[in-house]
């Protein structure tokens, strides 16, 4: 297996824990979808500014927002 996939696998891995965690959170009613939300803008905001790998992880936790905020959940939640 080449290094570049040795990097690749945790990053996926980690990509999935997150969405994830923070749909399971909302789900359970321990996070609004609007705090859940603004977690993660906070966290794009806060890695962009770190080099490549930074500016990487923050399209990574931009596409978990977009997905999060297209999840709708149950009534009551």
């Amino acid at each position: 297996m080449s290094n570049n996939a040795h990097e690749a696998i945790p990053a996926i891995a980690a990509f999935m824990a997150i969405q994830l965690a923070f749909v399971s959170l909302v789900k359970k009613g321990i996070l609004s979808k609007a705090e859940a939300e603004e977690i993660l803008r906070e966290a794009i905001e806060s890695i962009k500014t770190a080099r490549e790998t930074g500016v990487q992880a923050a399209e990574l936790l931009t596409e978990v927002l977009e997905r999060l905020s297209k999840f709708q959940p149950s009534p009551g939640q």
